[in-house]
Formats: C-alpha cells, sequence, structure tokens
C-alpha cells in the first residue's frame, strides 16, 4: 500500500503543529456514566431524591498513549464525582464515595492534585471497598478532583460494581458504576518497524562513454518525449510522438543512412538495405529491458546517431514514438539518461568498459540528503523550480547584480491565493512570452518551469537569459508585486536564492544536473501482530505525515506494510505508532521512528600558490607505541635551535601536532623570523626522514596528503595537511593567518 505526499517546508510546519494537537489515540478504552440516587428523602426537609450524584468513569489501559496516569501492569480508572442538585430547600452536600472492589486487586488509589474541584483526604481500603471522605464537602453544583484506582482487572459491566455517596443528614445514595472486576484477559501487543531511505535519482554519469560505444542496453518505460533528461546537446537529440503508456510495443534499435527521417520512413524504411539493425524485439512490456549490441549487425561499433523507433505491437508497425540520439562519446551518453520512452541502463565503450546503472534492490538504504554545493547552475537553465513564500522585495537574498535583478511592491497582498505569471523578458505579456500562468497559488506551492516543454524554448532545450514575474490576486487580479532575474547561470543562481516572493528551489542545468533544496523520502512502515488472534481497528500514524492507514485487520501472526512519500528539507525524526485491539481490548501499541539527516557538502580543499609559510599535519601512518620523538627541519632554517622537536609523544592514526610557540601549527616558519618554510620540509620520526615539498611547484592542498619531494609530487603515507599559510609581502607579514 502506497501514499504519496509531497509537503512544501511552510505546509509541513502546520501538519507538524495540527498532529502534535491531536494525537493519534483518541481517549480513554472505556468511559461510562451513572447516577446515585438518593432513594428515600427526609420528611419536612427534602422529597425523595434529595439529592442525585453523578459518577463519570474513564479507563485507561496501560498500552494506552494518553493514559494520564500510567502504571505499568496496570489499569487505570478515574472517577469524578459531580453534586448534580436535588429537589428541596435542603440539599445535603457530600461527603464521601465509595467503590466496592476486591482489594488484593488494588495497587494502587488516590486522587490527581492537579485536577479541579473539592479535595478529599487520602483514601481508605477497607472491608471491601475504596473511600474517599471530603473534609470539605462537595456542594450542590460542584464536583471532586480526579480520583483513581490502580487495578490489573479489567472493567465489568457497570451495573457489577457498587458504588455510593454519603450525603449530609445520613442521606446515602447507593448505586453502581464502572470498575476494576474481570481478570485480565491475554495480553495483546503490536509492533511497527519504520525506516526511512531518502530516494536516490538515478545517476546521469555523462562521462560513461569513452573511444567508441560497442553496446548499451535501455528499459522501456512508456512515458513519452515528456520524460527526456540527459546532459546531450538538444540540437543533437530528437524524440517525436509519444508511447503514452503503450503496452506491449514493438522496439527497432538501428542506425540509418539516408538523410530524411520521418514517419512516412515506416517501420523498416523504404528500403530495408539502407538500414543496420542493432536490436529488434515483440512485444515489449513496461520495465523490459532491451540490449542493442554492435555485433548483432556484424560491426564493431555503435554509430554516431541511434534511432530507436517504438511501434504497437499488433503486427502492423504503427509507429507511436521515434527517438535520436547521439552513441559516438562526442556527445556524453551513459546510464541514468533518459531519451523519451528510453532509459539507458548500461553502456559499454572501448575505453571506458561497462558502465551500469545500480540495481534498485542492492541499493542501500540512505538515510542523509547530500546538499549540492554551490555554484548550482552551470551552463544553461533546462528546469527551475520557484516557490511562491508570499514574500515583499525586501525579503529578496541573491547574489546577482543591481542590474541583473529587480523586485517592485505594487500592492500589499490579501489573504486570498494569488496568480503566478513568468515568462522570457521583463516585459509583462505579450511583451515576452509567457513560461507559466498559474492560479490559485498559495504559499508553499512549487512553480515547474520546464524549457522542453515551452514552444519559444524546446528548440535549444533552455531558458532564455532572463525570466520576468508578476504576482497578481487570483480572485482581483490586482497586481501585488512584479519583478526579473538573470538565468542563463552567467549571473549567480543557487538553491535558496530569494527574488521577492519567489525562492529558487530547484534547478537542472545543462552541466550541473539537477539539484533541490529537499528529497523526496520514502517511508516504510511493517506492521507486526505476534499475537493468537486477529487484531482488529488497527491504526497506524506517522507524527509528522499524519494517518497512514486505518480500519484494518491483520489476521494472528501477520504483517502489513505500507509505504508513504515525503518531501524533506531538513533533518527530520518521524515517529510511527500502531494501535489495534482484540475483541474490544486495546493492544499495548508499538513504536517506532526513522531520522533524515543532512550532508553538508566537504570544504573546497585550499590549494597553495606561493611557498608555505606554516602547516598544521595530522598523523595518517601505523600506530607507533610511544615514546616517539617527531622532528620537524625547514630548509630554510639555518640554526639547529629553530627545529621543531615533539619528545616522548604516543604517535597514532589521528594525531595532530601542534604548539602554542608554533602559533597551533605543527611548525611555523614566521615564528622563526623566516618568511617560508623553504622548498621542502623533513619530518624524522625517531630518526627516520620524510621530506616533503613545501615550494608549491606541486599541489599543496588542505585535506590531502602531504606531497612528497622524492618521487616529487607523491602522497605522503604518513601526514595529511590540515591547514597552511602561504609567503607574504613584508607588509602583510604582520597579518599572518590561516586558510579556511
Amino acid at each position: 500500500m502506497t501514499l504519496q505526499t509531497r509537503f512544501s517546508s511552510s505546509f509541513l510546519t502546520f501538519m507538524t503543529v495540527l498532529l502534535l494537537a491531536s494525537p493519534a489515540w483518541s481517549g480513554p478504552d472505556y468511559s461510562s456514566s451513572s447516577d446515585l440516587i438518593e432513594p428515600n428523602g427526609f420528611p419536612g426537609v427534602c422529597a425523595q431524591p434529595c439529592y442525585t450524584a453523578g459518577v463519570e468513569t474513564e479507563v485507561w489501559l496501560p498500552g494506552n498513549l494518553d493514559n494520564p496516569l500510567p502504571l505499568p501492569g496496570n489499569n487505570t480508572y478515574i472517577y469524578k464525582v459531580t453534586h448534580a442538585g436535588g429537589s428541596g430547600a435542603f440539599v445535603p452536600a457530600l461527603l464521601n464515595f465509595e467503590i466496592a472492589v476486591d482489594l488484593a486487586q488494588i495497587t494502587a488509589a488516590g486522587h490527581i492534585s492537579s485536577s479541579g474541584g473539592t479535595a478529599p483526604s487520602a483514601p481508605t481500603s477497607f472491608n471491601g471497598a475504596v473511600t474517599w471522605d471530603f473534609p470539605s464537602p462537595i456542594l450542590n453544583g460542584e464536583s471532586s478532583k480526579l480520583l483513581y484506582v490502580h487495578s490489573p482487572l479489567m472493567p465489568g459491566a457497570v451495573s457489577n460494581n457498587l458504588a455510593s455517596v454519603a450525603g449530609q443528614a445520613g442521606l446515602d445514595a447507593p448505586g453502581s458504576c464502572l470498575g476494576p472486576l474481570d481478570p485480565p484477559g491475554p495480553q495483546c501487543t503490536l509492533s511497527v518497524e519504520k525506516e526511512g531511505c531518502v530516494v536516490q535519482q538515478p545517476d546521469v554519469t555523462g562521462d560513461a562513454c569513452e573511444g567508441k560505444v560497442t553496446s548499451f542496453s535501455f528499459q522501456y518505460t512508456g512515458l513519452g518525449c515528456d520524460a527526456s533528461s540527459h546532459l546531450q546537446n538538444p540540437r543533437k537529440v530528437r524524440c517525436i510522438g509519444g508511447a503514452a503508456g503503450q503496452d506491449p510495443v514493438d522496439i527497432l534499435v538501428s542506425s540509418k543512412k539516408r538523410k530524411r527521417w520521418s514517419w512516412k520512413a515506416g517501420w523498416w524504411g523504404k528500403k530495408k538495405h539502407r538500414k543496420t539493425v542493432f536490436a529488434s524485439e515483440s512485444d515489449v512490456h513496461v520495465g523490459d529491458t532491451i540490449v542493442v549490441d554492435a555485433t548483432n549487425a556484424g560491426r564493431k561499433k555503435i554509430g554516431s546517431k541511434t534511432y530507436v523507433t517504438i511501434s504497437s505491437s499488433t503486427g502492423k508497425h504503427k509507429n507511436i514514438e521515434l527517438n535520436r540520439f547521439h552513441t559516438s562519446c562526442s556527445q556524453p551518453f551513459g546510464p541514468g539518461m533518459v531519451f523519451g520512452s528510453v532509459q539507458i541502463t548500461s553502456v559499454t565503450s572501448t575505453q571506458g568498459g561497462t558502465v551500469s546503472l545500480p540495481d534498485p534492490e542492492d541499493q542501500d538504504c540512505s538515510t542523509s540528503i547530500d546538499l549540492a554545493p554551490a555554484p548550482h547552475c552551470l551552463g544553461k537553465v533546462k528546469t527551475l523550480e520557484l516557490r511562491y513564500t508570499g514574500g515583499d522585495c525586501s525579503q529578496s537574498v541573491n547574489t546577482q547584480s543591481s542590474t541583473a535583478t529587480g523586485c517592485t511592491d505594487v500592492t500589499t497582498a490579501s489573504a486570498n491565493p494569488v496568480r503566478v505569471i513568468l515568462s522570457d523578458g521583463k516585459l509583462a505579456p505579450p511583451g515576452s512570452s509567457v513560461y507559466l500562468d498559474q492560479t490559485m497559488v498559495s504559499g508553499g506551492t512549487i512553480l515547474t518551469v520546464d524549457a522542453s516543454a515551452i514552444p519559444s524554448c524546446s528548440s535549444n532545450g533552455h531558458l532564455k537569459s532572463v525570466l520576468g514575474f508578476w504576482i497578481k490576486d487570483a480572485v482581483t487580479d490586482e497586481i501585488i508585486q512584479d519583478g526579473f532575474f538573470h538565468t542563463s547561470c552567467s549571473q549567480p543562481l543557487n538553491l535558496g536564492d530569494q527574488f521577492g516572493s519567489l525562492q529558487i528551489f530547484g534547478l537542472n542545468s545543462t552541466n550541473g544536473g539537477s539539484v533541490a533544496l529537499g528529497s523526496d523520502v520514502e517511508y516504510n512502515y511493517l506492521i507486526s501482530n505476534p499475537n493468537a488472534s486477529a487484531v482488529g481497528n488497527v491504526s497506524l500514524d506517522d507524527d509528522i505525515l499524519g494517518n497512514i492507514a486505518s480500519g484494518i485487520t491483520i489476521p494472528a501472526g501477520g504483517t502489513a506494510s505500507f509505504t508513504a512519500t515525503s518531501l524533506v528539507e531538513a533533518e527530520t525524526t518521524n515517529v510511527a505508532t500502531v494501535t489495534g485491539d482484540v475483541a474490544g481490548q486495546a493492544c499495548s501499541p508499538g513504536i517506532d521512528s526513522a531520522t533524515i539527516t543532512l550532508t553538508e557538502p566537504p570544504e573546497e580543499p585550499q590549494i597553495c600558490t606561493k611557498k608555505i609559510a606554516a602547516t598544521l599535519l595530522k598523523y595518517i601512518g601505523p600506530d607507533i607505541p610511544g615514546p616517539t620523538t617527531v622532528k620537524f627541519v625547514a630548509k630554510s632554517f639555518d640554526d639547529d635551535d629553530d627545529n621543531v622537536i615533539y619528545s616522548g609523544i604516543n604517535l597514532i592514526n589521528g594525531t595532530v601536532l601542534s604548539l602554542p610557540g608554533e602559533n597551533g601549527f605543527s611548525i611555523d616558519g614566521t615564528a622563526h623570523g623566516e618568511s617560508s618554510l623553504g622548498s621542502k620540509l623533513t619530518v624524522y620520526i625517531n630518526g627516520t626522514p620524510e621530506k616533503i615539498h613545501t615550494s608549491c611547484s606541486v599541489p599543496y592542498a588542505t585535506n590531502d596528503p602531504a606531497p612528497l619531494n622524492d618521487p616529487r609530487g607523491a602522497p605522503s603515507p604518513n601526514w595529511l595537511v590540515i591547514d597552511f599559510t602561504e609567503k607574504m609581502k613584508k607588509k602583510d607579514h604582520d597579518h599572518h593567518g590561516h586558510h579556511h
């Protein structure tokens, strides 16, 4: 069973608050109310009944998450006694409340002091009853504080538990109410296992093709031309028609020699010998894989252009979709690319070998969302996702130049939804071509602009250099805000950038691929019923996504699984709770949680451009039990007294060497009056030297092994560069600082 949900962050926040205020559990497991009526009256004072006492009872089982006073292994019985009035001039007040019980089965009794009402004294247990006395009697219209009894016994019928109240002037009122009576049934339990897996987008490698293609395979998806997603030049690619989910189909993969390629060419073409067939399959179903191999046509390699013809599987070969894409490696070609209904799953090339998409079933469940490092817009923008936030122009946050972007607030937005118009220029339509015109837009809505679906952009496959926007009241059509920003990637365009009321939520650029502020997460739930009986009224609730399933029955020993998908943008922990009952007895609920974290992109390494002045190193070699001596000798040091020595240390993998006298570095030339360490740094470990190159003629970078002096630039097996500074001009010498 699958539930698809896609929330914006603002809606998620609203849902979280709503659900926290509305617990999944619906209240007590049992409840009742009964009246205790004074039966005799008092001549000349009050007629029968002199008063009526109402008793409200709630029974909370141990597994109920909302139990106000839980005690393991016990049911919680809560009573509220209310003086409901009398019939005469004198209305007796209530002096006590008593319930008959098996005292051997009572674990505890008392009252909830934080509740409202008249407080009793401590209860007494005597002669088969628990009694609460009220030093200050309960007057007409008043109620007691909440009284409680803990017992493992289950409630019987209301009429089977005797109860009574004592009134002033000896006027008592007997009756009955819900109370502990029946032996407990077998314990009923439920369990739920929950995991959250970040939905991994297919890798579009773009570099799987090296040399010449000898074979490739693809999966028929039936999704049609609109599903195309690849890194090839749009002018090198073509998709006509659309399979529109047709199943089954016939597929022909060929290399065509003639200049024209059209519907009129038919299945085999006007002359069969003009077409080299690499694969021909009949009755292909959605999800089937086709293997395309040059050897099928007696060739050593696939040609520069490959044509995939998809026809109805009726025997008449009525073409429904035609695809053409580049297979010479002059254009990116790799697993994950999609050309219409064709998704490439593997590519074999003469120099690149075979590269395949991982089997989804073999992929590990990732619980972390990898954040993409900026810049996010590289090349040209193919698809842009904008989130409407409802903000004014003052909320704009971006790094585009003042001439590349603009925003004007015309009127203040009302509570109405808005209409959003996006176009390919600063001028309002018809002075520019409309990309999108969407009405009834509310806060958090994500708007998608896809160049392949826009006539003015479909020829080159990317948006034009400027995007204009107009925000109007969806009811009155009054303009609220207008503006523009650059979309050619010549100006910075990154995730989270804000232009007035529009935020960059996601984008797909020709050289940067697809990135977004969040990722879809698939939550999987497995409910197990370990009981000997079927569990009914099963409800599965997620504290953020809400109710996942309800009203289901799981047989004894059975399981049920469910899936929900949600957009996640921040570190999130979802808690799943499953409840149910056996023959009306509530089961102990099952609870499990799943956490999705965010992984920040690694810091870009700093690479030196001048001689190293100071460096901080971490030992990455094998552990050397102490005492160990490490000595640093810089080529620029003339005096042996300047050498930096670490004596008697326990040198284990991961040790970072630093000294206050070296300004927090392992060695700092400026602390010894030198502007740099020279061209090399010799590091001795117990007298064994290793020379590190420090002139920057080979890369010296943070988070990389230090480069050796011989062989020049080879990685050191012992030392990793954590930080460094470079040789500075004299005037900057006093401002010596770290790279970060």
